[in-house]
């Protein structure tokens, strides 16, 4: 039988309690926290009670064996003693002089039961199994208190000011309730960040490094992870360029952005599309990790220029800068986590495999004793625009945005604002062979570029003031053009 979960104003109410031991002690403690006055009778009572006594003017220990007069005037009766049938005879009492009744452990004997409680002021969250499973009880209690803001209580005075001044000035009922919802929601997003993620395990890593930065600069706000699944991820066999592209893992992030679902989404740069839906913007990044591509093979293979193999890498931009090194070598599209492509070299459906040196870096996974890490100069392969930076998009003009800005690494976001420049100046969609790199020495800039023209990998650069690098991106497109 379930039992109906009333929230009972214990102020000053008598609460008497027949037992003095530790769980006695715990009953205690939560009726004072309540404003309830208690008196404990028992035989023997631990030294945690005498302590409390002292700092308490509304407890009373009275040490001696609990009798039946004991209960008269009570408004809630505890029998936690060690003498099942003391507790019993107790609760018959209570019950036929109708006063509410717990026996610990006793379902069949209890009138009500002890919730599991979060309390913050005010704001009071129960959960209960009805005696059946406390702790169950328990584990369901902190899997709430780990999504519940810490602030609720400060949130529920704001909002009672709120509601009297609404109560005063709107007549109608349900405009109030249209309106104090709106309030609720205001304010409940000043406490809770919602991030937005993929589920892969690099995704996890990355978004626990923006989380972990977020905690550290601002720990007043709860951060709270949605994981959510995009066209990329569910496309898992077909070549990326053959079903859309970049957009293919950011594309449901915008979209949650756009209609208030997640406030803030994790992306790797270099899978953004250029620019961000109206609206939106890339409001911050983490420091910029290595920027290399790594080719990895099996230590007993090795490769010349002149040898024929097999390379796995979906990448267009990849795939022109390997021919250039190894003429010879057959590209062929690898799809999958980082995990999957390794497992994919490994059993020998690839010679070798290209990876971001990032990636394989963050996971933990860049030092296999199977095999070989060969870190490939960017002067051999330049990076895509946005490679090995950690991404922050957030509606323009929000919180999450607010946040994100004040965490962001200075450096890293010059670099990514310029190649991302480049790209928008070239017009560079998704499929293009393009490569883009921007480093910064000092006050000065250089900015690359790798692009593949009729069949020919063409590299250009160009070095100036980092101040003036809106006229370097300038340089940079014209010679492409020229």
């Amino acid at each position: 039988m379930a039992f109906f979960p009333f929230m009972i104003q214990m102020q000053d109410k008598l609460c008497v309690i027949g037992g003095g031991g530790k769980v006695a002690y715990r009953k205690v403690s939560m009726m004072l926290s309540f404003g309830a006055r208690v008196t404990v009778i028992a035989p023997k009572i631990c030294d945690e009670l005498q302590k409390i006594e002292s700092k308490q003017d509304a407890l009373l220990l009275v040490q001696r064996p609990f009798e039946d007069g004991d209960i008269e005037g009570a408004d809630v009766v505890i029998m936690a003693t060690n003498d099942s049938e003391v507790n019993s005879h107790i609760a018959a009492i209570c019950k036929d002089k109708r006063i509410l009744v717990n026996v610990v452990d006793v379902k069949k004997d209890c009138g009500f039961y002890f919730p599991a409680i979060i309390k913050q002021d005010d704001v009071v969250v129960s959960v209960s199994t009805g005696g059946s499973a406390p702790a169950l009880a328990s584990q369901i209690k902190k899997s709430i208190r780990s999504h519940l803001p810490d602030n609720c209580g400060d949130m529920a005075k704001t909002l009672l000011e709120k509601r009297n001044a609404v109560l005063k000035t709107e007549p109608e009922e349900e405009k109030r309730k249209e309106i104090m919802l709106d309030m609720v929601k205001k304010e409940w997003k000043k406490s809770v960040i919602r991030i937005g993620t993929r589920k892969s395990e690099l995704a996890k890593i990355q978004t626990g490094l923006v989380v972990s930065k977020l905690q550290e600069a601002f720990p007043e706000y709860e951060y709270e992870i949605v994981y959510m699944t995009t066209k990329g991820d569910k496309e898992k066999d077909s070549p990326i360029p053959s079903f859309g592209g970049k957009a293919v893992f950011v594309e449901e992030f915008e979209q949650a952005l756009l209609d208030d679902t997640i406030d803030l989404a994790v992306h790797s740069a270099k899978d953004m599309p250029n620019p961000c839906k109206d609206g939106l913007t890339v409001a911050g990044v983490l420091e910029r990790a290595c920027v290399q591509d790594v080719l990895i093979y099996k230590k007993e293979t090795s490769f010349t220029k002149d040898s024929v193999f097999t390379i796995g890498t979906g990448s267009l931009r990849r795939q022109c800068q390997i021919k250039k090194m190894y003429p010879n070598a057959v590209c062929k599209s690898l799809r999958g986590n980082i995990g999957t492509r390794l497992n994919k070299l490994r059993a020998g459906e690839y010679d070798a495999i290209v990876l971001a040196a990032a990636g394989i870096r963050r996971q933990g996974i860049d030092n296999d004793s199977d095999f070989v890490y060969e870190y490939l100069s960017v002067k051999e392969m330049l990076p895509a625009a946005g490679q090995a930076v950690i991404a922050m998009e957030t509606k323009k003009g929000t919180l999450a945005n607010e946040l994100a800005e004040k965490i962001s690494d200075v450096h890293t976001a010059e670099c990514l604002r310029t190649e991302r420049a480049v790209l928008t100046k070239l017009n560079a969609g998704c499929h293009e062979p393009i490569g883009v790199l921007c480093t910064l020495d000092g006050h000065r800039m250089n900015l690359s570029l790798m692009e593949e023209k009729e069949g020919e990998v063409i590299r250009r650069s160009v070095q100036g003031d980092r101040g003036d690098w809106q006229n370097l991106v300038e340089k940079l497109c014209q010679e492409r053009k020229s």
